[in-house]
């Protein structure tokens, strides 16, 4: 027997309420690459999302990485956390289980801010 049911249309007015996320931006060394392109990536891509996107950027400094890790990444509610790094290293160790020193102490803090979602 075909199905001949017909799924009701939606009214032209009707609203659809899309999720919105939180989104931190990581930059370590005191603005070393400008998290603006970042941000306006987002804003580029936002009719494809599924979700609008509330970005807020962090800036630090080497000395501050582990203010920023034990501080202040485990107070915020994130639901999306990119780091950005402007690097010459030919590889990032930042989640290695013996890489404990740099990246990887952001690496990891975001790791937990979000649940272990990566």
């Amino acid at each position: 027997m075909e199905d001949k049911s017909v799924q009701p249309s939606r009214p032209r007015n009707f609203i659809t309420f899309r999720r919105t996320l939180r989104l931190h931006l990581f930059n370590c060394g005191r603005r070393t690459y400008e998290l603006d392109p970042v941000v306006d990536l987002f804003a580029a891509l936002n009719t494809k999302l599924d979700f609008d996107p509330v970005v807020e950027k962090h800036y630090f400094s080497l000395a501050e990485m582990s203010e920023m890790t034990t501080n202040v990444i485990p107070k915020l509610q994130v639901d999306m956390a990119f780091f950005v790094v402007h690097a010459h290293e030919s590889r990032l160790s930042i989640n290695e289980d013996n890489a404990g020193i740099g990246y990887a102490k952001i690496y990891r803090a975001l790791l937990a801010a979000t649940g272990e979602s990566v």
